[in-house]
Formats: structure tokens, C-alpha cells, sequence
């Protein structure tokens, strides 16, 4: 009897050591497995954030290349540009060199007083053209002249809407620009 009631502890207690084996290796091994599935989660994120960082930083390679080949593409034209302008600068100083136009000035003053007056008159005809060009546009566009602009016609509205009145308080009607042309005619 006595070697039954040990036998059935025996058995009880393999059972039960046991089963507290099984809990608690198996406690171990679920921890270890939540730390290594948190870990793998971590992981994850951090390979979708570095692949979000490698195509960002491929974008800005990219784009830095195409800078780079615009900027050099630029930089050949301003070359080609500034070797043209070079050679232009190198001709026209030979023919200054060629060429005393001082000597040649005194010798036939009529010739060079004729091309300096021409190229004088075509570069400020070239000018009034410019000028006049921009005139126009200005005038064109009432909004550049800093008036109110009616929105119904387009046309600038302000100071004196009436062109048939005058601002002149001579009783003759005569602008006082008139006036000043009058006055310098008879040499007032």
C-alpha cells in the first residue's frame, strides 16, 4: 500500500513537474516569439521608410543630373557664345590697329564725318524705336498708368473725363502750352 500511495505521488508529481515545465518553457518560448514578432514588425517599417528614402534620394540624384547636364549644356552655349564674341572682338580690334583713323580723319575729314554722322543717326533712330516701342506699350495698357480702370469699357478712369473742358483759366481757350510756345516765338 505504501508503494501504491508512492507510485500514484510518483506519477502525480511527474505529471505535475511536468506540466510546470511545459509552462513555463512555453512562457519562454511565446515571449520569445512576441519580442520576435515585435521586432519583425519594426523591421518592416523601417525597410518602408528606407525605401521611401532610396527612391527620395534617387529622385534628387535624378534631378541633380538633369541640373547638372542643363547647367553644362548652358555653360558649352556661353562658351561657344563667348569664343564668337572673342573672335568678333579680335577682328574689330585688327582693323583699329590696321586702320589710324586719326591720320585717315585728317586726311579726308569728310569721309569719317559722314559715316560717324550715319552711324550716329541710325543708332539713336535705333533708340527712338526702342523707346517709342515701349512708349506705345505703356500707353496701350491704362492700368500702367496708375489710374482706376473702368471695368465695364477697360478705360482708365480719374482726373479729367472730359476732353472738351479745360483746366485753363484763360479766357481765350488756348492751352498753357501754347502759351509757353507763343511766349518763347516773340521772346518774352
Amino acid at each position: 500500500m505504501y508503494f501504491k500511495l508512492i507510485m500514484i505521488f510518483a506519477i502525480v508529481g511527474t505529471i505535475g513537474g511536468g506540466y510546470m515545465h511545459y509552462q513555463t518553457t512555453v512562457a519562454k518560448y511565446e515571449a520569445a516569439m512576441s519580442k520576435l514578432e515585435a521586432n519583425n514588425r519594426t523591421l518592416k517599417e523601417n525597410q518602408v521608410q528606407m525605401e521611401i528614402a532610396v527612391r527620395t534620394a534617387q529622385e534628387s540624384l535624378r534631378a541633380a543630373e538633369e541640373n547638372a547636364k542643363k547647367s553644362e549644356a548652358a555653360m558649352s552655349a556661353l562658351t561657344a557664345k563667348n569664343n564668337e564674341l572673342a573672335k568678333d572682338k579680335a577682328n574689330y580690334m585688327k582693323i583699329f590697329k590696321d586702320h589710324n583713323l586719326t591720320r585717315l580723319a585728317r586726311a579726308k575729314p569728310g569721309m569719317i564725318e559722314k559715316r560717324i554722322n550715319n552711324g550716329t543717326e541710325k543708332v539713336f533712330r535705333m533708340l527712338e524705336d526702342d523707346t517709342k516701342e515701349l512708349m506705345d506699350a505703356d500707353d496701350n495698357d491704362p492700368a500702367t498708368s496708375g489710374l482706376p480702370v473702368d471695368a465695364t469699357t477697360g478705360v482708365g478712369i480719374g482726373g479729367d473725363s472730359d476732353p472738351t473742358r479745360t483746366t485753363d483759366s484763360d479766357s481765350d481757350g488756348e492751352s498753357p502750352s501754347a502759351d509757353l510756345s507763343t511766349a518763347a516765338a516773340s521772346g518774352d
